[in-house]
């Protein structure tokens, strides 16, 4: 099934394959399959087409995929442009929630490396 530019897996439980959308989780999964009274079991192939419209019409209210990237990436170029700790952290490709550095950042420098190209 195709959600908002997403290929959803059909055979997966309704909750578990909203999972598949940038911007939901578990929990949010399970906190919409509640609102839309689906039966935490249901597959999202044996969703009835009334629900599969009200769950399209329910995310399409939601901050999610491009627009939550969009949002996200924003906030970190904000702070890099005020030069905020974190988005001086950011620049620099280092961890930014304050883990140690001495050892165990190789993943962070790998991520972080070529994230950011914006020199302010």
């Amino acid at each position: 099934m195709f959600f908002l530019g997403v290929n959803i897996p059909d055979n997966k439980l309704v909750s578990i394959a909203l999972t598949s959308i940038y911007g939901v989780g578990p929990k949010t999964g399970t906190r919409i399959c509640n609102q839309l009274l689906i039966h935490p079991q249901c597959r999202l192939k044996d969703l009835p087409e009334d629900k599969v419209t009200q769950l399209s019409g329910l995310l399409n209210g939601m901050t999610i995929e491009t627009e939550l990237r969009k949002q996200i990436a924003d906030n970190i170029a904000k702070m890099v442009h005020i030069n905020s700790y974190k988005g001086m952290r950011h620049k620099a490709g280092l961890p930014v929630h304050g883990q140690r550095t001495s050892t165990n950042a190789q993943t962070a420098k790998k991520l972080n490396k070529g994230r950011m190209s914006i020199d302010a």
